[in-house]
């Protein structure tokens, strides 16, 4: 029986925001809202009942770079359960990183700061992570010295460093570490939990380069307790947030983005000193949007500094604006920590958290382009989450973190475990994720030429006809197409096998499941059938103002500006030359090239302007899109994106480059010669799709959502 204890306060950045009712689209001009700024109507649950058939195109000729794994952060969980009794820690570990259970591949291991020992505790259980620092007399002012060897415990936080061994030994390749706080004694309010004000930073003003010092005296030593080789460190978690307050659950310190920054550099200067080149991941913030303002603070010397980015998506606006942000920089990037509660109390039956869960994967994914995908602790109290306390479905896992008996403690699986095990199991390190033209749908190729994976999402309440257009690749076979599927009485269950007829595969995914197909004859690139926008001119159209980007006159000098779309016009019409006619990476490079002048778009000193067309780099643009026809446009010099000035609407505005802003005056699509036969846009409450009411063509004609029939009232045109 478990014991009884003060319920714990909920992390305030793990509270999702209330669900919203169904959108009822009431014009075209709401139509244009979603599409333009890319919000979507709140995922379904089981409990909706939409039906239909869905063509899903697979597009390999936009790859992600190689995917590093998935994982988890150890931190609370790991600090509990890595003390318990060999069998039950073993079984914990084989779940999460064994080849029968998730199979993941990346720890992030929490640096603790500590609280003073004279402190009564106060956090909640398993977050008082202990801290490397040894006191071995009186406490004086600023006595710690970090050359000092008497004032280092090497041995300390023994628990979560078995799991940084059990991972490695399960296969887990990849470690991060993370620092939540300082030690209490360089803090200004004299605990880990924060500031007395949360909106102030806790690090002393004064402690910069002790607390670096403290960081990379941490980091050795738990490499040399374990074996394990640390290929980053973060030192500042969801820094400009006003969670952080002295007495809170759990360690935590706010940063402005100045501090940020004067901390990110006292590191690298830490490290360098010792001669380690693990690299400084930054800046670890609670959502995208966050993190493009604290790094646009950043000055060059200091993003220089950082060797990846990572980002948490607690909230998920911005995302394209940070995979942009990574592109120009030429960085890797993370998505670094996230979880979610779901909807509905406590279950571990119920798919409503699993479906929320996989919703967050694919669009993490899609939106983001990170290396990797790391979730918050996957193993919950399960005391915490009962009704009595958050009634909750946060971890993968829940197990009482203060067990009568930690042997017999029961580790209670949810479906998000199992959901999680559709994608974790099947889209393994190396495999490249590709484009799809469905929200639903993540698409991975495997390592190595074997294959392709697809994991799709049924949000709705009634079965689904899917058809899987494999064109793009170069060839398909008649191997065998594997099935795995979660659902409300399944858990990753394989069904019977599937055969695909000639570039198409056709199967029907139950109500509220997620199903992995695995197709090993999907290989290669059908270079006839690419998205890449080479080949025949095409104009460039702003979302935003809807006008044509154009190659125009002013005072003697061609100038780049908007103007009313006219397709037969030579200065509208772009030809877009890969660099590399191979390279079907994400981060592939094109020379756009205007067709009346000849002349190239070319980025420098903060400008747009044209040149001869070359090589050199301010002529490359990077295409990032997530496969819905909508794209930006990077330049490879600079950074920035192509970018309607001031995100103007009248003919004649200027086009330049800008920072990634995620507005729509920098998003563009590339109509061509060819018919666009759009296809049908699924909203994602309910699967149905965005209906012109009566088929009507008629301005200002009702939006209505109906059943995806294949009608072209339902079918949106795409660039």
């Amino acid at each position: 029986m478990s014991s009884t204890r003060t319920p714990s306060a909920p992390r305030p950045r793990h509270r999702s925001g209330a669900r919203r009712p169904a959108v009822l689209l009431a014009s075209t001009g709401a139509v244009a809202v979603l599409v333009v700024a890319g919000l979507t109507a709140p995922q379904a649950t089981a409990a909706d009942t939409s039906a239909g058939s869905l063509t899903i195109r697979l597009d390999p000729s936009y790859q992600q770079p190689a995917f590093e794994g998935w994982g988890t952060a150890l931190a609370w969980f790991a600090n509990v359960t890595g003390g318990w009794p060999e069998a039950q820690r073993n079984r914990l570990a084989d779940d999460l990183y064994g080849a029968n259970g998730l199979g993941f591949t990346i720890a992030r291991y929490n640096i603790g700061g500590g609280d003073s020992p004279e402190t009564t505790p106060y956090m909640r259980a398993g977050a008082a992570i202990p801290g490397y620092w040894n006191r071995p007399g009186p406490e004086t002012p600023d006595w710690w010295d970090p050359a000092d060897a008497g004032h280092w415990n090497p041995k300390a936080d023994a628990n979560q460093r078995w799991w940084l061994t059990a991972a490695k030994a399960r296969g887990a390749r990849t470690f991060e570490a993370f620092s939540n706080s300082a030690p209490y004694f360089m803090t200004n309010s004299g605990l880990v939990s924060g500031a007395a004000d949360g909106s102030q930073d806790n690090l002393r003003s004064d402690q910069y380069d002790r607390f670096a010092a403290y960081l990379s005296g941490a980091l050795q030593r738990a490499q040399d307790a374990t074996g394990v080789k640390f290929d980053s460190v973060s030192p500042v978690n969801e820094p400009n947030t006003g969670y952080w307050r002295a007495g809170g659950g759990q360690e935590g310190s706010h940063w402005g983005p100045d501090s940020q920054a004067r901390m990110i550099s006292a590191l690298r200067t830490a490290l360098d000193a010792k001669g380690a080149t693990t690299r400084i991941a930054a800046m670890d913030e609670t959502n995208p949007g966050l993190f493009r303002t604290n790094w646009e603070a950043y000055a060059p010397d200091v993003r220089d500094s950082v060797g990846r980015l990572n980002t948490h998506t607690y909230g998920t606006n911005g995302r394209t604006g940070v995979r942009d942000i990574a592109k120009g920089e030429a960085t890797p990037l993370w998505m670094s920590e996230v979880d979610l509660g779901g909807s509905v109390p406590q279950s571990f039956t119920d798919m409503s958290p699993a479906l929320d869960l996989a919703g967050r994967i694919s669009d993490d994914i899609r939106e983001l382009e990170p290396r990797a995908w790391v979730l918050w602790q996957a193993v919950e109290d399960y005391e915490n989450m009962t009704p009595a306390h958050e009634n909750s479905n946060w971890g993968l896992i829940q197990t009482d973190f203060t067990p009568a008996d930690a042997a017999t403690e029961p580790l209670r699986k949810n479906k998000k475990y199992w959901a999680m095990a559709n994608y974790s199991r099947f889209v393994r390190p190396g495999a490249r994720v590709i484009n799809t033209d469905d929200t639903h749908t993540l698409a991975a190729l495997r390592p190595s030429g074997q294959g392709t994976v697809v994991v799709h999402t049924n949000t709705t309440g009634a079965d689904q006809d899917l058809t899987l257009d494999l064109s793009g690749f170069r060839t398909v076979g008649g191997a065998p197409v594997e099935r795995y599927t979660t659902d409300a009485t399944r858990n990753l269950r394989r069904g019977s096998d599937l055969t695909a007829t000639g570039k198409t595969l056709k199967a029907t995914v139950g109500a509220g499941s997620v199903t992995t197909f695995v197709l090993p004859g999907a290989t290669g690139v059908n270079t006839a059938a690419t998205t890449a926008p080479t080949g025949a001119p095409r104009q460039l159209v702003n979302d935003n103002s809807g006008m044509a980007l154009t190659a125009a006159t002013v005072d003697g000098t061609s100038t780049p500006v908007q103007k009313t779309s006219d397709p037969a016009d030579a200065a509208q019409r772009w030809t877009f030359t890969k660099s590399a006619s191979a390279d079907w990476g994400n981060t592939a490079a094109y020379r756009v090239t205007n067709v009346k002048t000849g002349k190239a778009l070319s980025a420098a000193g903060g400008a747009l302007a044209f040149a001869a067309p070359g090589s050199a780099t301010r002529q490359q643009w990077i295409r990032s899109t997530t496969g819905d026809g909508h794209t930006t446009l990077i330049n490879r010099a600079t950074g920035e994106l192509l970018d309607v000035t001031g995100a103007a609407t009248h003919d004649g505005a200027p086009v330049g480059v800008y920072r990634p802003t995620t507005g729509g005056n920098q998003s563009w699509t590339f109509p061509g010669a060819a018919a666009d036969t759009g296809k049908p846009s699924a909203l994602r409450h309910g699967g149905k799709c965005q209906d012109a009411g009566g088929g009507s063509t008629a301005d200002g004609a009702a939006v209505l959502q109906y059943s995806c029939d294949g009608g072209t009232n339902r079918r949106l045109k795409r660039g």
